[in-house]
């Protein structure tokens, strides 16, 4: 071989060295910026499921038989009926 080519394949392996460096550097880059984001959305399903046991605590608070009658008793102004009320229909 000529010293021509030699140098001809010197600067194509280093040329080659050098975009397979880039295309590393890249895909580092890459990797570093999905695991980023992977973390921020395990921080936000963490948040939500605080607030979905958040949910769930005042969904039972509100469902309590108690509350329901003090919510029947104040907002719709329901009460027990009275004797006096009662219509007993045999059939």
């Amino acid at each position: 071989m000529t010293k021509e080519r030699w140098l001809l394949l010197y600067v194509l392996a280093v040329t080659l060295v050098v975009a397979f460096a880039i295309a590393l550097i890249v895909q580092v880059y890459e990797f570093r910026k999905d695991f980023s984001y992977l973390q921020s959305l395990k921080k936000e399903e963490v948040n939500l499921e605080v607030v979905w046991g958040q949910l769930l605590l005042e969904q039972s608070a509100l469902t309590q038989p108690s509350r329901l009658e003090q919510a029947a008793v104040k907002e719709l102004n329901m009460h027990a009926p009275s004797q006096k009320e009662l219509i007993i229909v045999k059939p």
